[in-house]
């Protein structure tokens, strides 16, 4: 596929999307009410009424997981300077994501066909936040009814046995794994080990990204799968995970790694390096949660992944979204990556709205299959 496209202007809209529920994790406890999220309109042609393409910047509400936040990408994509996937990267994927829907659109195809993967599915995996005890067993009960068979719990240093412990006895055949997002350290390695007791099967980024040598110790003292996140954001940071020893998996987001073109090429060199992958999430809309579903039945991904409906967590998105269908989740088939958005819903959601002009193509990769 070659970008056969003539951008001229790009709509870019901040929303505010009521959350269902908050995700407490170990960089972000008191999680807000409402996600907001920048989303792109592709303009070809000097057609400003339509959009030609629509992309997603999963930028989170904050700053601190990742060094962007979803009002700066907004700023930086309406100040008319070039964004640059190495300084922006989540900001670059949203920009790549609205030129692939464009091309798909204008050749009738879904992103899941130009990947290889349609007619596919990949299991569901859901994520809980930290919470009490009594609220984790609900949730996960309601999960589990729902057909999901991998559940993902975030862990602080204080939340960290006694609730898998709690899960586990009320559900000995369910996958469990755990993500601290770099909160553990030398001290919680004890813990660790009572936890492979439990049968869980992962540990996602359990200490800092700086914290290699920890990991590397993790890694030749377990038979969990030690996955890395945070410390995993581009392809050199794979590299050098894999020479030290210091991860067995790595959760690949293509927000974070600037798209789904890099993204691809992240997962090639994970398979050529022996190590296992699984999709990542970042509490996308059911827009990114397409691209995600697209993605996640590629057969690099050898680990179950954060792949559920934004509707877990979203009360109102005006993209369509994906559904699971008894344990799994079938890539999509809709023309472009995720369809067009309700109008009406995202005019209710928008809290700022600017177009600007493009002088030139973006200068985005295309994802290759």
């Amino acid at each position: 596929m070659n970008f056969e496209l003539n951008p001229t202007h790009l709509t870019v809209r901040l929303l505010r999307l009521p959350r269902r529920q908050t995700l407490a994790a170990a960089h972000d406890l008191a999680a807000q009410p409402f996600r907001d999220l920048t989303v792109i309109e592709l303009h070809v042609d000097g057609d400003t009424t339509s959009a030609a393409g629509w992309g997603e910047c999963s930028a989170l509400n904050d700053v601190g997981y990742t060094s962007e936040s979803a009002l700066g990408a907004f700023n930086i994509l309406t100040s008319g300077v070039a964004v640059s996937v190495a300084t922006h990267p989540l900001a670059f994927a949203g920009l790549e994501m609205a030129m692939l829907d464009a091309q798909l659109r204008r050749d009738g195809r879904s992103l899941a066909e130009h990947l290889g993967t349609a007619g596919k599915a990949a299991p569901a995996g859901a994520v809980v936040g930290v919470d009490t005890i009594e609220s984790l067993l609900a949730q996960t009960a309601g999960l589990a009814d729902l057909g999901y068979t991998r559940v993902k719990y975030k862990v602080t240093p204080q939340h960290l046995v006694a609730p898998i412990q709690a899960v586990r006895v009320d559900f000995p055949h369910l996958e469990l794994q755990i993500d601290a997002n770099g909160s553990l350290g030398a001290n919680d390695m004890a813990a660790l080990n009572k936890l492979q007791q439990l049968d869980v099967t992962a540990v996602e980024q359990p200490f800092a990204p700086s914290e290699i040598d920890l990991a590397r110790r993790l890694v030749s003292s377990t038979d969990m799968s030690v996955v890395a996140d945070e410390s995993a954001r581009s392809l050199a940071d794979v590299q050098v995970l894999s020479q030290m020893g210091a991860a067995t998996a790595i959760a690949i987001k293509p927000p974070c790694l600037g798209g789904i073109a890099a993204a691809m090429t992240v997962l090639d060199a994970v398979v050529e390096l022996g190590l296992d992958a699984c999709v990542g999430g970042m509490l996308e809309s059911g827009l990114g949660r397409h691209a995600l579903a697209a993605l996640a039945p590629l057969p690099g991904f050898t680990r179950g992944g954060d792949l559920s409906p934004a509707a877990r967590w979203l009360q109102a998105d005006p993209f369509n979204d994906i559904a699971i269908d008894g344990s799994h989740i079938q890539a999509p088939d809709l023309v472009g990556v995720g369809g067009a958005p309700d109008p009406e819903v995202l005019q209710q959601c928008t809290q700022s709205v600017k177009t600007v002009p493009i002088s030139s193509s973006p200068d985005v990769p295309e994802p290759q299959r």
